[in-house]
């Protein structure tokens, strides 16, 4: 018999194994276990949240301008491209270094979350994209108000007292 006659059926059931049950439940487990990594980590819990929730007041500018620039960038935004989106923004110099210990920083408060680029490397910092969350964007925003209003009352300090 020539090799094109043979059916692809037959040689798949005749020379190879069929995989066990258990075999292809824990392949479909590890598979469904690698997407959920490729995805943003989960929100905590909103309790747990609500006890750690960050004090705009006390974010530096330097912050302001890279959760700026992270929500600007739309999930699209690795280090570097931050970094350089955060010096348009502040009209400053910064640091990679520097802006990448504040992104961690900032995740670390929940403020922005990642995902790897590469999902077969997960753990090349230089390859992830951060977005802002919720509570970040609310962050910012009140962040943004508060100096906003110390800008206007540095504009005109006596008012309200006269």
């Amino acid at each position: 018999m020539k090799r094109d006659d043979m059916d692809i059926d037959e040689i798949l059931k005749h020379h190879l194994p069929r995989a066990r049950q258990e075999d292809v439940d824990a392949d479909l487990e590890a598979v469904r276990k690698r997407i959920l990594k490729m995805r943003f980590e989960p929100q905590p819990d909103p309790v747990a949240l609500a006890k750690k929730t960050p004090d705009a007041a006390r974010l530096l500018d330097y912050q302001l301008g890279i959760l700026m620039a992270v929500d600007e960038l739309q999930g699209y935004g690795h280090p570097v491209s931050i970094t350089l989106r955060a010096e348009e923004i502040l009209e400053e110099t910064m640091w990679g270094t520097a802006v990448v210990a504040n992104l961690m920083i900032l995740e670390r408060m929940g403020l922005m979350s990642h995902l790897p680029i590469d999902p077969e490397k997960p753990k090349q910092f230089d390859r992830w994209y951060f977005a802002i969350t919720d509570l970040g964007r609310e962050t910012l925003a009140q962040a943004l108000a508060l100096k906003q209003r110390a800008a206007k009352k540095a504009e005109n300090p006596l008012k309200g007292f006269v």
